[in-house]
C-alpha cells in the first residue's frame, strides 16, 4: 500500500460512491452521473477512504466497511454542550434530533450540529461530526486517476 500511496498522493481520482453508517439508512449516493473529484492526501475524505482509494485498481468496484477510528473518529462527550435557548439561533424551535447550521464564532464557517436534548429553557447541542462514533459501509468505484 505504501508504494501506491506515494504514487497517488496529491493526485486527483474520479470516484462514484454510496453508503452510510453500518446498519442504518444510506446517507450519500453519488453512484450515478458524473464522478466526484477527490485529491488524495488533501484531507477531503476520511483516512479510511483514502486508504481504500489507494488500494483500488482503476475501474475497480467494491463495498468496504470503514471503522469509526478511520472515518470520523470516536464520539467525544466533551463535544456536547448545553446552552440557554435564547443563546442558540432558532433555539426556540429546537427539539431532540434537530440538525442546525452552527456558525463558528472565529472562522465564521457553518457546521452541522445536532440537538440531543431540550428543556423549556435549554438545548443540548452535540458538536461531534454527525457520523462520529459510527462504522461506515460504502461502495466505491474508482473511475480514473488524473495526472
Amino acid at each position: 500500500m505504501a508504494e501506491k500511496y506515494r504514487q497517488r498522493s496529491g493526485k486527483c481520482v474520479l470516484v462514484r460512491y454510496r453508503g452510510g453508517p453500518v446498519g442504518e439508512e444510506m446517507v450519500e449516493d453519488r453512484s450515478q452521473g458524473e464522478p466526484v473529484r477527490i485529491i488524495i492526501g488533501a484531507g477531503q475524505v476520511p483516512p479510511g477512504v483514502e486508504d481504500i482509494l489507494n488500494e483500488m485498481e482503476i475501474g475497480g468496484r467494491g463495498e468496504y466497511v470503514i471503522p469509526s477510528a478511520k472515518a470520523y473518529g470516536a464520539h467525544d462527550p466533551e463535544g456536547v454542550k448545553t446552552y440557554p435557548r435564547w443563546f442558540v439561533k432558532g433555539g426556540e424551535r429546537l427539539e431532540p434530533g434537530s440538525i442546525i447550521a452552527w456558525e463558528h464564532p472565529i472562522s465564521r464557517q457553518s457546521v452541522p450540529v445536532r440537538c440531543v436534548a431540550a428543556t423549556p429553557d435549554t438545548v443540548t447541542i452535540d458538536f461531534n461530526h454527525l457520523l462520529a462514533g459510527k462504522d461506515l459501509c460504502y461502495w466505491f468505484e474508482l473511475v480514473a486517476l488524473l495526472d
